[in-house]
């Protein structure tokens, strides 16, 4: 794992990324400009020189173009990634969208700009691309090597939730090779980890007792040269997200990650200042459209306010679209569900694409909310979710965001359970949030709102 800014992510994900966008721009650039030579009319071939301009851009395209659809599909989950391996379906789908954009953008670009293609040179280019990528993606295996193989010292109820954890959230890079009892070993730990071949070893014993036994086999397989973590820690690194059950006070009583400063503050607002503004310039004349669409499809407001919890449990009002009839809750606060009858036919298109969150822009604007940060949720299930879940109020240590990393990283949750297992990934954003991260939500909530992922 690569840490950056507080932020850990992949190392052999950005690997396969990068060896994935030097492949494709390559081999674009070789194809496109061997078919512009061999389509080329006699005695009118163009000196490679004067062609590399273009071509450059072309590679370009297709390495911005194949890359982006390749990732609307999931195909940088490394576990998906080495199952569409044999299939190809994904692939085949992804080289299908990128084909249809790459030629339309081909026949605008040149009544717009003065760029000519050579002849043969887009056929070429396309067909350069797609081997690249298929050279990297039959190899795989060779680039990101095989899953990190994981050790986990215990085998009650916290070794089985991270070996779950694991099974759930490692995308295929890490699997379990024991869940073992210290206190029933026959060979010391370390010996144990050197000859399972283990990178990871965590320590998930539910009883620390006669720890101090096999303690110092931890150190030595961290001598070793073996990553080794507490539940927790392993948890919030490799998997990023911070297990309730595993949680205690002092874990974040002593982060310093939670000291902000004022100019980390500055920074924030204006980062939200700016990105609220222009959504909202840029959507402005559509939004007057779905508000006279809300007016036609049924009676009642365009907006409506409900209250909401914010930074440090202070409660504002937020603004979204009317996606529900007015009567939604007369019999008092209910989860949202899958197929609400409650919502009207306009409702149901903007809630799937997440239109009806616009407004809450306002709230940005007004400093009530962060662009990203924690879902904002009612005061009704607020209370009622902090006494059924340890450490729920944590998630007011920041603002509550339009989207979030517990938004894209987990379902839509409409349940006690699904509340807990987002607090997990709100947990890890109270904990490690910064500028690069929230750039990086934005960016993943753009394929969850052209997908229609995460809404009901």
């Amino acid at each position: 794992m690569l840490r950056v800014f507080h932020h850990y992510f992949s190392a052999k994900k950005l690997t396969f990324f990068l060896a994935e966008s030097s492949a494709i721009a390559l081999a674009c650039v070789m194809g496109a400009a061997a078919c512009a030579a061999l389509f080329a009319p006699a005695g009118t071939r163009p000196p490679l020189s004067t062609l590399w301009p273009t071509l450059l851009g072309l590679g370009a395209a297709f390495v911005v173009t194949f890359q982006f659809t390749l990732y609307l599909l999931d195909l940088y989950d490394l576990r998906i990634a080495a199952e569409d391996r044999t299939r190809g379906y994904r692939f085949l789908k992804a080289a299908g969208v990128t084909a249809m954009v790459a030629g339309g953008v081909m026949l605008v670009v040149p009544l717009v700009l003065p760029v000519a293609l050579p002849p043969g040179a887009l056929l070429g280019g396309a067909m350069g691309a797609l081997a690249g990528t298929l050279v990297v993606r039959v190899s795989i295996r060779a680039l990101v090597g095989a899953p990190h193989d994981v050790l986990i010292v215990g085998d009650g109820l916290k070794a089985r939730a991270v070996a779950t954890a694991i099974e759930a959230g490692g995308e295929g890079s890490y699997r379990v090779v024991a869940m073992v009892d210290p206190t029933a070993l026959d060979e010391p730990l370390d010996q144990l980890a050197a000859r399972l071949g283990a990178a990871f070893v965590v320590q998930a014993a539910d009883d620390m007792r006669g720890g101090v036994n096999w303690v110092e086999s931890l150190l030595a397989c961290r001598l070793q040269g073996r990553r080794v973590y507490d539940a927790t820690g392993f948890c919030e690194r490799v998997l990023r997200r911070i297990p309730v059950q595993f949680l205690r006070a002092s874990d974040f009583a002593f982060a310093d990650e939670l000291t902000v400063s004022p100019l980390r503050r500055a920074l924030k607002r204006a980062f939200d200042l700016a990105v609220a503004s222009l959504l909202l310039g840029l959507s402005a004349p559509f939004l007057l459209l779905v508000a006279v669409a809300i007016k036609l499809d049924s009676r009642g407001p365009v907006f409506y306010r409900q209250e909401r919890t914010g930074r440090l449990g202070a409660t504002y009002h937020l603004w979204k679209f009317r996606s529900m009839r007015t009567d939604a809750e007369k019999n008092g606060a209910v989860w949202a569900r899958a197929n609400d009858d409650r919502v009207t036919r306009v409702g149901r298109f903007i809630r799937r694409t997440r239109i009806d969150e616009i407004p809450q822009v306002f709230n940005v604007l007004m400093g009530e909310m962060s662009f990203v940060g924690p879902r904002p949720e009612r005061p009704v299930f607020v209370a009622q979710l902090k006494q059924q879940i340890p450490f729920y109020g944590l998630r007011e240590a920041v603002k509550p965001g339009l989207t979030g990393w517990a938004q894209i990283r987990y379902p839509y949750g409409a349940s006690v359970e699904d509340a807990r297992n987002k607090l997990e990934f709100d947990l890890y954003y109270v904990k490690n949030g910064s500028l690069f991260l929230d750039m990086g939500i934005i960016f993943h909530t753009v394929r969850h709102v052209l997908l229609g992922r995460g809404a009901r």
